[in-house]
């Protein structure tokens, strides 16, 4: 029986339709004593702010903390800001790889487990009006209410629930593919058009210039394809301009590529960030045919995404075998080095046999970096690549 033990704490948390903030000071004590790792599911967040000094709090206990997120990714919820991806991307930033995030757009379960040994789960979002706040621009607050406990049998039932939602097939990563992508240039266009303020202290932090329709912007190309590509911030990663790639304007360029654009905005009502280049400007990037800039091995740090480097392979460990969410995999961990520094390079794949030799200069793609046990540790996106140098 649920809540039977006797040396259990369990504790109600609502709120009624005033600011009570006793359910944030709960979550907050929460992750701020958290060791090992932290469970999330909430299908909106829209105050997460609130929670970085308590996720600081938690990588101060633990360098090695991890946080597992499940949350929901609907265009039009973007677009209205009901779902805040700076706050998901703040929380990226701070933890650097050590934050994983799935989207499952059936969820509707809002629940936090620390370290398997408690759990709050109820009705709140982590939002203004979830969390209990009276100031108008976090919402108005509801009649919600949670339980907290530390009930073994319900922390471990709680536990195997998220489980099942993590490797539900509905779950996906949250990465920079087409669809999440196509999310963040929806969240652009929705500040753009309802959020002005908001849209130029964007502007001013990525140094985007917008006159009437036309507009400027230096980012990185974190998707490109034969029909389109996505730019993202430099800094700013949770918003992307959509842009028609007719095949042959971005053909000497490669995703993690910083790239310049200028062009007439398209924003639509609930529709993605557009911009069309103009035609002079397309054969501008058309005839850049300049490398991107290459990163140094000894410039690397934990949490870098979008990297390009050249290295000389210098050690090849033997393979082992893992099983993993997706079937049994092969890791093989390969030592690079450059006129700089030395790092260790994950590589995946089905079989124990990998395309390097000692000695090779290769050029990687898309990579990005995480902490392993406090070194760092490179590993390629889904969508990145390997390439021999001559």
């Amino acid at each position: 029986m649920l809540f039977d033990n006797k040396n259990a704490v369990t504790e109600f948390y609502p709120t009624f339709l005033k600011e009570d903030r006793s359910f944030l000071r709960k979550i907050y004590e929460m992750l701020s004593n958290a060791e090992s790792h932290v469970y999330i599911v909430c299908p909106w967040i829209t105050l997460g702010e609130e929670l970085v000094v308590p996720l600081e709090n938690a990588l101060t206990n633990n360098l090695n903390f991890e946080l597992y997120l499940i949350t929901k990714l609907l265009k039009e919820d973007v677009y209205n800001r009901i779902q805040q991806l700076e706050d998901i991307e703040k929380w990226m930033d701070i933890l650097k790889g050590q934050m994983h995030v799935k989207y499952n757009n059936n969820v509707h379960s809002k629940m936090i487990i620390v370290d398997g040994n408690e759990v709050i789960v109820g009705s709140s979002n982590l939002t203004g009006s979830g969390l209990g706040s009276s100031r108008d621009y976090e919402g108005v607050p509801q009649i919600e209410s949670n339980i907290y406990t530390t009930d073994k049998q319900a922390v471990q039932e709680a536990t195997d629930f998220f489980s099942k939602i993590w490797y539900h097939k509905g779950s996906k990563d949250y990465d920079n593919e087409k669809y999440v992508l196509s999310c963040k240039s929806h969240n652009l266009s929705g500040i753009f058009q309802k959020y002005k303020n908001d849209f130029w202290k964007i502007a001013k932090q990525e140094g985007i210039y917008v006159e009437n329709d036309k507009i400027s912007f230096k980012g990185i190309i974190a998707y490109l394809d034969k029909n389109k590509a996505y730019i993202t911030g430099k800094n700013r990663k949770d918003i992307a301009i959509s842009i028609s790639n007719d095949g042959y304007t971005f053909k000497n360029r490669k995703i993690g590529d910083e790239i310049f654009i200028r062009g007439n905005i398209h924003a639509d009502d609930l529709d993605e960030f557009q911009v069309t280049l103009d035609s002079s400007f397309k054969r501008k990037i058309e005839e850049q045919s300049t490398p991107s800039k290459k990163s140094k091995l000894s410039n690397l740090k934990p949490g870098l995404r979008y990297i390009s480097l050249n290295a000389v392979v210098a050690n090849i460990n033997k393979p082992f075998k893992l099983e993993t969410k997706y079937g049994e995999k092969y890791l093989t961990l390969i030592e690079l080095q450059d006129e700089s520094g030395r790092i260790v390079f994950e590589l995946w794949g089905d079989t124990p046999n990998n395309p390097l030799k000692v000695g090779k200069k290769i050029e990687i793609i898309n990579a990005y970096t995480k902490d392993y046990d406090g070194n760092i540790r490179l590993a390629l996106h889904k969508n990145g690549e390997i390439n021999h140098r001559s």
